[in-house]
């Protein structure tokens, strides 16, 4: 028994001397499409920060993060009446990245699955009156609740500073675009990303 608290103490040491803590920022769109991201860059390009730590397992590294991540998502339907919505969820995704260290340099691919809360929430509306706009924000978050996954890739730079760049997929549904109809007094279908998947770009500084 004392041989193997010895051996889980030594192996703790050994991965904490290859961790590093840091901070990650950058923008979130809700786009999956970069020349949509770049069209709407006004409406629902958003933007996340928070913390992260990186441990370094050899060609293999874990980098769970806590962010601040604000995602949008626009409702319209075809009489030009839509909203643009801005939420915030506090995040937890977690990398498993695959990477090859290069004279400074460690390129590297990567899986995210993430879990989130919503925790703010922001509406702007087009062609529809203050009235209706007071009556959709939290009504509209059919759940507060998101998860899914990333892929994407990116870069290691002499171990202290970081670019990647993702798509990211939510795979439970978030808006209630059937609810946003009955609000805006309307019986045409209503165009909407429920999801609220897209794409992220962040950059990290480790300390």
């Amino acid at each position: 028994m004392k041989k193997l608290i010895i051996a889980l103490a030594a192996l703790m040491v050994s991965v904490s001397a290859f961790a590093q803590s840091g901070i990650i920022a950058g923008v979130t769109s809700s786009s999956t499409e970069l020349k949509d991201a770049a069209d709407n860059v006004n409406d629902i390009t958003l933007y996340h920060i928070g913390l992260t730590r990186r441990i370094s397992l050899g060609l293999i590294g874990i980098q769970p993060s806590l962010i601040y991540n604000v995602k949008g998502t626009r409702l319209e339907d075809f009489d030009s009446k839509a909203i643009n919505f801005k939420t915030g969820f506090l995040e937890l995704p977690v990398q498993i990245q695959v990477g090859f260290p290069i004279a400074g340099f460690r390129p590297y691919a990567f899986v995210e699955p993430f879990l989130g809360y919503a925790i703010t929430n922001g509406a702007k509306g087009e062609n529809i009156s203050a009235q209706q706009l007071q009556n959709i924000k939290w009504d509209n978050i059919k759940n507060r609740l998101e998860y899914g996954a990333g892929l994407g890739a990116g870069i290691d730079l002499f171990n202290r500073l970081q670019v990647s760049v993702r798509y990211f997929w939510n795979l439970g549904e978030l808006y209630d675009g059937a609810e946003l109809s009955d609000y805006i007094n309307t019986g045409t279908e209503v165009m909407k990303n429920e999801k609220c998947s897209g794409i992220m770009a962040s950059v990290a500084i480790f300390l």
